[in-house]
């Protein structure tokens, strides 16, 4: 497949000589290069941007010949027709390590065969695809023989749905590009077809009628991304390329969701360490990198923070192209509105409430164990504000174990990494509350509160048991019902700890209009009083058996969270306005412009008279103008 050559980001026209300057720093890995930054009016512009980005960007020398970690550096530099010689060297080296690795000997866990990695598979194989005019066939050859060192029959191995669609997705297309491929069970090339084919099927019919399990994962989302997106850039079998291209839709629909001027804002499966949660135009990471090249933001990234290893593939050009209504729908937040979902498969109902200027996201969920890996890696609630400074991101933590089912091990997760098993929360609009009851003899439970000092927080005023920040556009305030105190400093923020076992906690947001004039300091002192002044807090059921919290908000409604054992099936224990909160009801996407009901295979999407529907049965996506009124 032919691919034009992508032309530069907007600052690196304007700007031949630092072009040229950024060009050379890269490959000879100067420091003293200036940070660039990546912008783009459209799609394909911003795509572009991150590619010629990419170009530059040399692999260190334990990584050169780690596909995963470099290949978007060969394949980058093979479309930009730069240090071609170099990318050719280097990404033959890779296959060779990688082929030699697997053929070194027995593996010490069965699991995880050396050599056979399926981010090098997908890496390799994304990368023939994309640059295969330009590939030595000798190296071609490499790729097939790499591909065929993999045994395709039955799936085996992490069962992780990123570790999935990598694995089959790049085995589907090597058995169809290479018709002689025999792999390491005995399966012929048809066979792998066969086999991977029914996988993948299998794989999209759960996400597009059952969401995903690495729904809002920072990092691992874009990986998923990228291997779908393969499948529907290459793929020879138009029903595979068909349904991998409504699939991707939905993926990117999800996405458009959680969506508010480059901030990706809502609740993740899985968000390794806290950099994870601390994602914004400096540091983007890769799920939101590769979100921005079809959404954009309203000021340029930092190229540095765009996770390129993993975002790169969703930015090269080709035939997909993300749907205009769902980048419509991730652009419109001119009005504020509440965004629900839900993952049936994982007991996960999700709620991100967007406004003008931040996005507040959480979710229930009652896993019936402790033990359970939920609780690993996810991030269940998240606070995001539009900043011109970094770290515009809240989020109360607890401590909890690096591996919740494997308890005996006593390690503990890093800060910033994971959940508690025992908080629950409970959302209405820009309100959030947190419940939690830890067991006496459960080591982790200390709460503890990063307060970013970067120069999102503008200013911050405690009275009265509450930190209220003014946060240039839009005010938050916290408080911990049970004592806190500041402790040592961490990784740019002011850390706040509470040592209670079971303590409940608010957050109120506002915009700033409500209480704008004056300055700072006179405008967090009105939304500092009206809180004092409108709110209600009733913890005098926090001490009893099951705690109970209740709260009004600054806009009077009253909520009312009672925390829920494991393993008690939910019975109303969360309510607003006095009425339980239906989590059974809620939709698999829903919101002013989504409707996807839970189970139920179509999908409607609306805008003004713009209208978009998707028939996951018959893999049929129809778009339309609906009559006016």
């Amino acid at each position: 497949m032919k691919h034009p050559l992508p032309q530069p980001p907007r600052d690196l026209v304007f700007h031949p000589m630092r072009a040229l300057f950024l060009l050379i720093a890269g490959s000879l890995n100067l420091a003293a290069a200036p940070a660039p930054r990546l912008d783009g009016r459209t799609p394909a512009e911003r795509g572009d941007a991150l590619v010629a980005y990419v170009a530059t960007c040399k692999p260190s020398a334990k990584d050169e010949t780690y596909p995963k970690a470099s290949a978007p550096a060969y394949a980058a530099r093979l479309l930009r027709g730069f240090e071609t010689d170099y990318a050719l060297e280097k990404l033959d080296a890779s296959v060779a390590s990688r082929i030699a690795r697997a053929k070194s000997g027995p593996p010490g866990n069965p699991l995880s065969p050396p050599g056979l990695d399926p981010f090098d598979k997908v890496a390799l194989v994304n990368t023939y695809f994309l640059c295969k005019d330009k590939i030595p066939p000798a190296t071609a050859a490499k790729i097939r023989d790499y591909c065929g060192l993999y045994a395709h029959k039955e799936w085996r191995g992490y069962g992780a749905m990123n570790y999935r669609l990598m694995m089959d997705g790049a085995g589907f297309l090597a058995a169809e590009e290479w018709p002689d491929l025999k792999d390491a069970a005995g399966l012929d090339a048809p066979a792998i077809r066969k086999a991977t084919g029914e996988r993948l099927f299998g794989y999209f019919d759960r996400i597009t009628r059952g969401n995903f399990d690495e729904y809002g994962c920072p990092i691992y989302l874009a990986v998923d991304l990228s291997a779908v997106r393969m499948l529907a850039e290459f793929a020879r079998s138009d029903d595979m390329r068909n349904r991998a291209t409504l699939t991707l839709d939905a993926m990117m629909l999800d996405i458009a969701c959680s969506w508010n001027q480059g901030l990706h804002a809502g609740t993740a499966a899985r968000a390794k360490y806290w950099g994870s949660n601390d994602t914004g135009l400096e540091a983007m990471g890769s799920t939101a990198a590769a979100a921005w090249v079809s959404f954009g933001a309203p000021r340029s990234i930092a190229a540095e923070g765009s996770g390129w290893i993993h975002s790169f593939w969703m930015a090269t050009r080709g035939r997909y192209q993300v749907p205009e209504l769902i980048t419509r729908i991730a652009s419109d937040r001119a009005k504020p509105f509440t965004h629900r979902g839900s993952v049936p498969s994982m007991g996960v109902f999700r709620s991100t409430y967007h406004s003008a200027n931040y996005s507040l996201g959480s979710q229930w969920d009652t896993p019936k164990n402790p033990a359970d890996a939920l609780y690993k890696e996810s991030r269940r609630h998240l606070l995001k504000w539009v900043s011109g400074k970094p770290s515009s991101t809240f989020c109360v933590c607890m401590e909890n174990p690096r591996r919740p089912y494997n308890l005996r091990e006593n390690v503990a997760n890093a800060i910033g990494y994971g959940e508690n098993p025992f908080s629950q929360y409970l959302q209405h609009e820009g309100t959030l509350l947190g419940l939690y009851q830890v067991p006496p003899d459960y080591p982790y439970y200390k709460l503890y509160v990063p307060f970013p000092t970067r120069g999102s927080i503008v200013r911050r005023l405690e009275k009265d048991g509450w930190i209220f920040c003014h946060n240039s556009l839009m005010l938050m305030a916290f408080r911990s019902i049970k004592p806190a105190a500041w402790g040592k400093p961490w990784s740019g923020n002011d850390m706040l700890w509470c040592e209670a076992r079971t303590n409940a906690w608010i957050l109120e947001t506002s915009e700033l209009s409500p209480f704008a004039g004056g300055g700072p300091d006179a405008e967090l002192g009105r939304f500092a009083a009206a809180v004092l002044d409108r709110t209600k807090i009733d913890a005098t059921g926090l001490d009893q058996q099951p705690p109970r919290f209740r709260y009004t908000t600054l806009g009077g409604r009253p909520l009312d969270l009672a925390w829920l054992p494991h393993r008690q099936p939910y019975a109303g224990q969360a309510k607003i306005d006095d009425q339980a909160v239906d989590y059974a009801s809620w939709p698999l996407h829903g919101n002013p412009w989504v409707r996807q009901k839970t189970g139920e295979p179509i999908l409607h999407l609306q805008q003004g008279k713009d209208r978009l529907s998707y028939d996951f049965i018959h893999w049929t996506r129809r778009a339309w103008e609906a009559e006016s009124p």
